[in-house]
């Protein structure tokens, strides 16, 4: 089951550090998002998943000493902020265990703005695979009609490929592809609610 919790309702929840279910759907919503930034900024898999981790990790210490204002900012600002820190910190490391070699192209990071458009475009892709997850997991739409979407969509298909592969009409294709549209863009306003994401 996908949390429905506005961000909002998270924070306030996080206020009890006993409770673990909150901080593992917490982690679970953000991690994504910030190890997807590090990757988009150059890091290894690995090292992206250090600094996301990293990030949490200050997140939580800062948050649980009340260093967070909600109203001063988003929390995507704050988490932002510590990821870029995280980022640079991951760099350094990497130019001190190899000395000699020139630093590298990440260590200049975007600014401010354009670390914004990494995070709410990391963001979006993170709401369309829970949408979905969701899709799949929660709603009565058919397996037959989400393949047909998904081959359409995704894989890019013609609607006469994906009729083919699946054995059915091509009307069927576009019909699979209005109702799963239909039912993912519901999906997606939920989770943009969820975090608070306004378009």
């Amino acid at each position: 089951m996908i949390s429905r919790a506005t961000t909002t309702a998270l924070l306030s929840d996080l206020s009890d550090p006993a409770n673990h279910e909150v901080w593992n759907e917490f982690d679970g919503r953000y991690r994504p998002i910030l190890h997807a930034m590090g990757r988009r900024l150059g890091l290894t898999d690995v090292d992206a998943a250090d600094a996301a981790q990293e990030a949490l990790t200050q997140f939580v210490r800062a948050y649980q000493a009340g260093r967070y204002d909600r109203s001063r900012g988003r929390l995507s600002s704050w988490l932002i902020g510590i990821a870029r820190h995280c980022i640079l910190d991951v760099c350094h490391d990497q130019k001190r265990q190899r000395p000699g070699r020139g630093m590298s192209a990440v260590v200049q990071l975007p600014d401010e703005h354009h670390m914004t458009i990494i995070w709410d475009e990391q963001c979006t892709q993170e709401i369309l695979r829970r949408a979905m997850l969701r899709l799949k997991t929660e709603s009565r739409m058919k397996p037959d009609t989400i393949r047909a979407f998904e081959l359409l969509t995704f894989h890019q298909q013609s609607p006469a490929q994906v009729a083919r592969e699946m054995s059915i009409q091509e009307p069927d294709v576009y019909l699979a592809k209005h109702r799963c549209l239909k039912r993912l863009r519901s999906i997606v306003s939920d989770l943009e609610e969820a975090f608070e994401i306004h378009r």
